[in-house]
């Protein structure tokens, strides 16, 4: 069974792809597969040096632009996303459609703005028979479980992946981003699921957790790994 790590990327976040390169490849040599949302020719010969590059197959225009969205809906959403929804929805409903197209059997999706700690080995060990998807709840909604699509361990041809991919193709005005999606598809229990410890995809807005494996910062923390570094600058740990 080959295993691999499946990441995406724009022109607008490419410049988080060696920062996330230098900390997974510390601790890990899985294959990785990188979509191209829309990179830079530049960043994509890059990635090209590093992994498998793919561009998406499908419709790429269908995401629905804030004019054609409530202004009830719009402010919502804005005030929840601490960063330009907008622009960050342009590339969060590309992700199913990336997950499509992994060149995997088993394959550890991975947002770019996570910082990798340790070895994803221990993800790859969720795997269990019968189980479509492994990912981690994010308890930060004190209304209801949202499912974080941060981390997600699935095998290739998971029957949640056409389900889901069809919601944010067809249904993406509902929903703020693909997880919000997901996890409409999770709690109308249409996924056969498990969930993962949250040290795997550990979200920074809580604070640091020194046992963390993957550190995922978020909107708010772009500008903080923009300014400072992540985890590694903090504790200075040298990494090259």
């Amino acid at each position: 069974m080959r295993k691999g790590i499946l990441i995406g990327s724009d022109s607008k976040t490419e410049w988080l792809l060696p920062w996330w390169w230098k900390y997974y490849s510390r601790y890990n040599d899985f294959p990785v597969a990188i979509a191209d949302f829309g990179m830079t020719p530049k960043m994509r010969r890059w990635c090209a040096k590093k992994g498998h590059v793919f561009s998406l197959k499908g419709p790429q225009d269908f995401i629905q632009t804030k004019n054609r969205i409530s202004q009830k809906t719009v402010q919502q959403w804005q005030s929840i996303y601490k960063g330009d929804v907008w622009q960050a929805r342009q590339a969060w409903f590309k992700k199913p459609l990336a997950c499509l197209q992994t060149p995997f059997d088993l394959t550890v999706w991975m947002d770019i703005d996570c910082e990798v700690c340790g070895s994803l080995k221990p993800i790859f060990d969720e795997a269990e028979k019968g189980i479509e998807l492994a990912l981690v709840r994010d308890e930060r909604s004190v209304e209801e479980h949202n499912y974080s699509s941060g981390v997600m361990l699935f095998p290739k041809n998971a029957p949640f992946l056409k389900k889901w991919a069809h919601l944010c193709l067809e249904g993406n005005d509902r929903y703020m981003g693909d997880q919000n999606a997901l996890t409409e598809l999770i709690l109308a229990k249409k996924i056969r699921f498990k969930e993962l410890s949250p040290i795997y995809n550990w979200i920074m807005f809580q604070g640091y957790n020194v046992s963390a494996v993957v550190a995922h910062w978020g909107a708010w923390g772009k500008e903080h790994i923009q300014r400072f570094g992540g985890i590694h600058d903090l504790l200075g740990i040298k990494v090259k």
